[in-house]
């Protein structure tokens, strides 16, 4: 999980940071079920990974494909 998290704040491709922002939504969940709060869990894989990053995707359509540098 720091792996993603650490690729999130070095990466520069918007579409990459999304997906990645997914896969960490749902490691998030898989620690809750092992954490035994199933219902967290749900809500978890429902909302961040599912309705988060469609929303994200359909933003992107409307963003550059890259960040711009810092000035």
């Amino acid at each position: 999980m720091a792996l993603v998290a650490f690729a999130i704040a070095r990466l520069r491709n918007l579409f990459t940071i999304v997906m990645l922002m997914g896969v960490f939504s749902l490691l998030s969940a898989v620690l809750y079920v092992l954490l035994t709060a199933v219902d967290v869990a749900f809500t978890e894989a429902a909302v961040g990974a599912g309705i988060a990053t469609v929303l994200k995707l359909g933003t992107l359509t409307q963003t550059p494909t890259r960040e711009r540098p810092a000035p």
